[in-house]
């Protein structure tokens, strides 16, 4: 398991907790907006790695991370 997914797999339970909407989707299937959660993990990872939203978003699509880390963040 990488550092990154590491962080994640904690970060996504607090984000949930936070925001209130751990039940919630990560990101509706019609095309809604995204939950909070997802929306904090994304910052706070953004921030860890000192990147842009862009560069954190192009990594997280290169990187092969476990269905359920695909699931929590919509990559």
């Amino acid at each position: 398991m990488t550092q990154i997914s590491r962080f994640i797999g904690e970060v996504v339970p607090v984000a949930q907790g936070v925001a209130g909407d751990g039940g919630e989707s990560a990101a509706t299937v019609r095309g809604g907006g995204f939950a909070d959660y997802a929306l904090v993990s994304l910052h706070c990872l953004r921030i860890y790695l000192d990147t842009s939203y862009r560069m954190t978003i192009d990594l997280l699509k290169e990187m092969r991370l476990p269905s359920r880390y695909h699931r929590l963040l919509w990559v």
